[in-house]
């Protein structure tokens, strides 16, 4: 068994491929429909994205602090 992931759009009902590979004639698989938020939310800062996710995971100043540098260490 192979697998196949292509980016599609949907247009009035019908899948198509956005990119240079073809659709085989007959298959089955899983479709993932990505509806944009953008509509329904407000658009944040950086800063206040960050400081939302210090909230949800509960890090008080010196844990965002490790948090940090252990993020700059694993991008070098």
């Amino acid at each position: 068994m192979s697998y196949l992931t292509v980016e599609v759009a949907i247009d009035h009902g019908h899948v198509l491929a956005k990119g240079a590979e073809s659709l085989p004639e007959k298959a089955s698989g899983l479709l993932t429909i990505l509806q944009s938020d953008a509509v329904n939310r407000a658009a944040i800062s950086p800063l206040q994205a960050l400081e939302s996710l210090q909230k949800h995971l509960h890090l008080d100043e010196a844990r965002a602090a490790e948090w940090t540098a252990s993020v700059r260490e694993a991008r070098r």
